[in-house]
């Protein structure tokens, strides 16, 4: 086995040393190709094929894989500004290699590295002599396409970022810029909020609704059959609680983004009655 840079040794020998009681690695210099590397295992062939493999994968991501994202967003898409590079960038590889259901499916619920892992296992099965450099240029064209499908779906989710945060900023200066309605509104989380007013009564739909019609939503992007977000911007209240087990829920911390300090945040066990002010 070949390998032209010392970097690409030393990756392959550290993620091949929880093997080494199955495969020892004998290292020499060759003028022609770089680094030679023997190995001889006890293991079955299929067994040391597939951990070969595998290793040569974790190579390919952990030398080559940032290079190549960077020259995509660079150089195919020409993105120039460090910040931008570095989010599209944490976007891709959330694509490639998160587990979370939403980049399972921008990646059509491939395997990044069993794709790749199952690459390797072909090109080492195939051949006795392996030259790590010349996978990299003839054996890798999907994988390399797949990579690239990934970076323009990454600019995608940081184009809509993006637009969610200038949305944001939009509606936290309208709502710093306009006077209070209404001093205080308990909120109670769920599928959609509860809203009730200073005494703990519920805020009926047709009183949001009322609330609704005297602010601009059309104009600040807000849809007039939304019952979270609208009222709240509509009522602009000089205090907002929230009572619920999910901080993280993401109806809430938009209210959190938005109306920021204004925002006091109860767990669910604390009654609403009991913090009436």
């Amino acid at each position: 086995m070949y390998f032209e840079s010392d970097k690409e040794v030393s990756v392959f020998r550290n993620q091949l040393s929880p093997y080494r009681k199955q495969i020892r690695v004998h290292q020499q210099a060759n003028a022609m190709w770089g680094n030679r590397l023997r190995l001889e295992g006890d293991a079955a062939e299929l067994e040391l094929i597939d951990i070969i493999s595998s290793v040569m994968a974790d190579v390919f991501i952990e030398v080559h894989l940032s290079d190549i994202i960077i020259r995509g967003i660079t150089d195919k898409y020409y993105f120039s500004d460090p910040d931008e590079i570095n989010r599209i960038y944490d976007f891709t590889m959330w694509i490639l290699f998160e587990t979370d259901s939403d980049n399972q499916y921008l990646r059509d619920h491939v395997d990044t590295r069993k794709l790749l892992q199952h690459i390797f296992f072909l090109h080492v099965k195939e051949h006795r002599s392996i030259h790590f450099s010349a996978i990299l240029h003839f054996r890798l064209s999907h994988f390399l396409d797949f990579v690239h499908e990934c970076i323009g779906k990454a600019i995608e989710e940081f184009k809509r970022e993006e637009d969610h945060q200038t949305f944001m900023d939009m509606l936290r200066h309208y709502i710093e810029n306009k006077e209070h309605c209404v001093d205080l509104v308990h909120i109670e989380q769920g599928e959609n909020f509860t809203f009730y007013n200073e005494k703990g009564e519920v805020i009926s739909k047709d009183m949001l609704r009322f609330w609704m019609y005297q602010a601009p939503l059309y104009a600040l992007g807000l849809h007039e059959n939304e019952f979270n977000l609208s009222p709240l911007i509509a009522m602009s209240p000089a205090r907002i609680k929230v009572y619920g087990n999910d901080l993280a829920d993401p109806k809430t911390m938009t209210i959190i983004n938005i109306f920021q300090e204004r925002v006091q945040f109860e767990r669910k066990g604390i009654s609403i009655l009991s913090n009436l002010d």
